[in-house]
């Protein structure tokens, strides 16, 4: 094949083993391909259109950046695809995957399926168009989830958590989802900070957060304290991309002298280069300066601890908003108890209002953590009853 666009699909292994006729060398990578992405039954086909999909071409970066397409791109990839379409889309090998699940997103898969069954090369173009439009090519057209650690890694399965059962946060809760609605629509929106006492929701507020969003387009990546330099670069990654994208950094703190601190005040607001803006920081921490002060901080004179203080207020500063967590009162702690167990089923009775307490005053205090595992002791009871 002489491709012009989707020339990168002649090397692949799989594709030289179909033009070449070696079924050996098609069949070790359709069985590969099957148990770790398939999601249809016409292997050659899906492997085709899934290779197409996660293809970096002049084509997907012009799609999934929301460029205009010019007429003779359109018209040179239909040539392409034409010869895709009768030299590997007409081979039929039926192989059926076992089942498992790909952790892909909803819509991927929906995609996918359409590309496969793509009546003729015309149709494919404009499957193909729509899916960069959509989702863009490559590991971040996959997944809602992924991890930031030096490289993106996909997240198959995450966290369930919804905000029905994060009780007692209703202020929270509403800020976050304006703020996060107005995001995932293309209107303006601030990076959060969400700090305060341990174990009160902070870090489930952000995957409720996702699993309320992730089908209109919000995707958080999740990144820890140390690749915190990298931010500048996986934004601008980002900023190529179709979708909108949380940059989560979990449970955030720092000592005076840590270079990460700097580095997040510049990728924040500091560089000559903007923020894009379909990426969003949201941070959690105990604290709501996120830098640690010692005794030493505060000597040197007036001048000297005014410096110190601008210094720990200027990074926090930074978040648009900033919402705090507090831990609830006894009151409060058994009303989250009663919901919980509300929601398994179990009534709340004196006798589980009295381990309730004794559980709190074991195991870590009061707080939405605590009583999300208390309750998660009763429905094992209850189970194994």
């Amino acid at each position: 094949m002489d491709l012009f666009v989707f020339d990168s699909i002649e090397n692949d292994s799989c594709v030289k083993g179909i033009l070449e006729k070696n079924d050996t060398a098609v069949l070790r990578n359709i069985i590969r391909f099957a148990e770790t992405e398939g999601v249809t039954t016409n292997s050659i086909r899906e492997y085709t259109a899934a290779y197409l999909a996660n293809d970096d071409n002049i084509l997907s970066s012009l799609a999934q950046s929301g460029k205009k397409i010019g007429d003779d791109l359109k018209k040179l990839a239909l040539l392409d695809l034409e010869q895709i379409y009768k030299k590997l889309f007409s081979i039929s090998i039926k192989y059926s995957p076992s089942g498992n699940d790909t952790g892909f997103s909803e819509g991927y898969i929906h995609s996918i399926k359409e590309m496969t069954a793509a009546k003729s090369a015309e149709e494919l173009l404009e499957l193909l168009i729509n899916h960069y439009r959509s989702f863009g090519s490559g590991i971040l057209g996959k997944y809602i989830a992924y991890r930031y650690d030096g490289k993106l890694e996909g997240i198959a399965n995450t966290d369930k958590t919804t905000f029905d059962s994060l009780v007692g946060l209703e202020h929270q809760k509403k800020v976050l989802i304006e703020n996060t609605e107005a995001f995932v629509n293309g209107k303006p929106a601030n990076n959060v900070l969400l700090f305060g006492d341990r174990g009160t929701g902070k870090s489930s507020s952000v995957k409720a957060l996702l699993n309320m969003f992730a089908e209109r387009g919000l995707r958080v990546v999740e990144m820890p304290k140390g690749c915190i330099k990298s931010i500048p670069s996986l934004t601008e990654k980002l900023s190529l991309k179709p979708n909108k994208y949380i940059i989560f950094l979990d449970d955030l703190s720092f000592e005076s002298r840590d270079a990460e601190y700097k580095a997040l005040k510049t990728a924040m607001e500091g560089q000559l280069q903007p923020q894009p803006d379909n990426v969003l920081i949201y941070a959690t921490s105990n604290r709501r300066h996120l830098i640690k002060e010692t005794y030493e901080d505060r000597q040197g004179g007036e001048m000297h601890v005014n410096d110190n203080m601008q210094e720990t207020l200027s990074l926090a500063e930074r978040f648009g908003i900033s919402l705090v967590f507090s831990a609830p009162n006894q009151k409060e702690y058994l009303h989250i108890v009663e919901e919980l167990l509300k929601a398994n089923g179990i009534e709340m009775t004196p006798e589980l209002e009295k381990k309730a307490i004794v559980w709190q005053m074991n195991y870590g205090g009061k707080s939405a953590r605590c009583a999300k595992q208390f309750v998660a002791s009763c429905a094992a009871k209850k189970v194994n009853k």
